[in-house]
């Protein structure tokens, strides 16, 4: 088997491309894409019917909150924690975006709450949202009108378009509720900018001088810093423009050679669950840090790496075993060395990330390699201040990579799809 480098991920297409095309083609007609592919996109029409309802509740949160300088926008994880590590501290995020708590909370904020599913969170839900507005907090929540609690009063409340409440349909609620969230962000960047101010977002740390531009936003007193702004955004347009760059993910995802390698990668991995061994599923980013527990179809090992990268690969796999790695730049990160570690761990590798020449210059050879559809530094809808984008789509790629790959893995050792 040929083993490729990161930076190499054009050559590799064309050489999965020739050998897809010798065990029965690239499986590209839409009749045939993913179901999280399909699933998810057929979320979209949906998700654009919100925008005018995510434009209010997110002006009613920039009113509020420049009437009330000190109030916070809260991203509890105790709702839904793949949400709420994805809108904080996030390229391209909102710096008031964050969990508050006894020494940050004011009486007048607003929180986001995500619901995975209804069938596994009527009572927890329920319980936070009553114990919000008992302290007088506003609660924007982002889930399924299906089979919502009849009883459960909300201050705002956006559609994720899931046909029911159930647990199986959580896999494609984070990804719409997390496109929903940051359609928020932009609309209430927006409705501050209709009022003469820009709330103060955050920039890739891959980027140079961003660590010290971060630094004073992300303390109690910097997260609500707001800038002058004279060019005011029409509500719904940043939303919209958002919601655009995601469609175009979809397509860049679609494509013959995104496929190719899906399938490469899903036909590895199938060979190596099939002979009975393991194969490992982990990584590094922000809403992916919850997702590869949960709602899998493939029999995967996964475990967590971040924060403990120096035991984790030997502590859940053997010398040779395969690991499937979801990265971001690169294998490692500006944080952990995970490419020395999973080197020592001698590891057989299969990645997806977007390799960067520098960033990711030593990280361990590949078996194969998923590229990830966006760019540096890592937001994508204009704005009139520094670092002038937000909104990244970076989770939503490494989100889907990871449900495709699981879809088209349980095709190949035959477990039965949607």
């Amino acid at each position: 088997m040929q083993r490729v480098v990161p930076g190499n991920a054009g050559r590799f297409a064309v050489w999965t491309l020739a050998v897809l095309g010798t065990l029965g083609g690239v499986r590209e007609t839409r009749a045939e894409m993913q179901p999280a592919m399909r699933a998810f996109e057929a979320r979209l029409p949906g998700i654009r019917r919100q925008i005018d309802a995510i434009s209010l509740s997110a002006m009613a949160a920039a009113e509020n909150n420049l009437l009330h300088p000190a109030a916070r926008i809260n991203t509890p994880y105790q709702g839904e924690p793949s949400f709420a590590e994805e809108l904080i501290s996030r390229a391209g995020g909102l710096a008031i975006a964050y969990p508050t708590n006894s020494q940050t909370a004011t009486g007048n904020d607003f929180v986001l709450l995500s619901v995975r599913s209804w069938e596994k969170q009527t009572l927890s839900i329920g319980t936070l949202v009553r114990g919000y507005q008992a302290q007088g907090w506003k609660v924007v929540l982002f889930a399924s009108a299906a089979d919502r609690p009849i009883d459960l009063a909300v201050d705002f409340f956006l559609d994720n378009g899931a046909p029911s409440g159930r647990a199986e349909h959580g896999r494609i609620n984070i990804l719409a509720n997390v496109t929903l969230g940051w359609m928020w962000c932009c609309e209430y960047a927006a409705a501050m900018s209709r009022r003469g101010n820009f709330p103060a977002v955050l920039y890739s740390v891959t980027m140079p001088g961003a660590i010290a531009f971060n630094r004073p936003l992300q303390t109690s007193n910097g997260r609500v810093t707001v800038h002058p702004c004279d060019q005011p955004i029409p509500a719904g347009q940043m939303a919209a423009s958002y919601l655009k760059r995601v469609k175009s993910l979809l397509a860049d995802l679609q494509t013959a050679r995104i496929q190719a390698q899906i399938y490469q990668a899903a036909r590895l991995v199938a060979r190596q669950m099939k002979a009975g061994g393991t194969v490992g599923l982990s990584g590094v980013g922000h809403m992916i840090l919850y997702e590869f527990d949960k709602d899998t179809r493939a029999p995967w090992k996964p475990f967590p790496a971040a924060g403990r990268a120096k035991t984790a690969f030997g502590a859940h796999l053997q010398p040779g075993e395969l690991l499937v790695w979801i990265g971001y730049t690169g294998v490692g990160s500006l944080y952990e060395e995970f490419s020395k570690y999973i080197r020592e761990a001698q590891l057989q590798l299969i990645c997806s990330c977007n390799p960067d020449p520098e960033m990711s210059k030593d990280d361990p050879p590949l078996l194969a390699h998923i590229d990830q559809c966006w760019e540096r530094p890592d937001a994508e809808v204009p704005i009139p201040v520094f670092p002038y984008k937000m909104g990244p789509v970076s989770a939503i790629s490494a989100g889907l990579i990871l449900r495709m790959l699981d879809d088209a893995v349980a095709a190949e050792i035959g477990l039965e799809q949607d």
